[in-house]
């Protein structure tokens, strides 16, 4: 059934850079806070539902992308710790969850976290899959170097 999920999730994502956004140009991250990650936020509302499915994803496949780098909305480096952090800002021991809007404004990110979720179910490694997310929109930010 997760596998299901997530193949349409990929699917839906390619499509998520021809469909509408919203149209005010937003620079700054917009984070909310809810009880647990059962509550997703209110601005997805904003979004096509293939974005808030992606979103109910994401806390399920926090390890993995704390491990890989993230890009802001034109896919310039940004400036979050990795990639998770694009969509869960943060996370407290009680559940409770700050989400961030930077994941769904931003198609790299998107792009990026679908296929990382995808490709790890299927035995990717966490290298490879830096590798292609690097080869696909440069450097970024590396969580594994800039911890040292």
């Amino acid at each position: 059934m997760k596998r299901l999920f997530l193949t349409g999730l990929l699917m839906l994502s390619v499509l998520v850079g021809c469909q509408a956004q919203p149209e005010q140009v937003q620079e700054e991250d917009v984070h909310e806070e809810t009880a647990s990650a059962a509550n997703l936020p209110s601005f997805l509302e904003y979004y096509p539902d293939n974005i808030g499915n992606l979103y109910k994803g994401i806390p399920d496949f926090r390890e993995v992308l704390e491990q890989l780098p993230s890009y802001g909305v034109n896919g310039e480096p940004s400036d979050l710790d990795h990639l998770y952090q694009a969509f869960v800002y943060e996370q407290q021991e009680n559940g409770s969850i700050t989400w961030n809007d930077h994941g769904a404004r931003c198609n790299a990110c998107i792009d990026s976290a679908a296929y990382s979720i995808e490709a790890w179910q299927n035995g990717t490694s966490i290298e490879e899959i830096r590798e292609m997310i690097e080869n696909q929109y440069g450097a970024g930010t590396d969580p594994v170097t800039d911890e040292e």
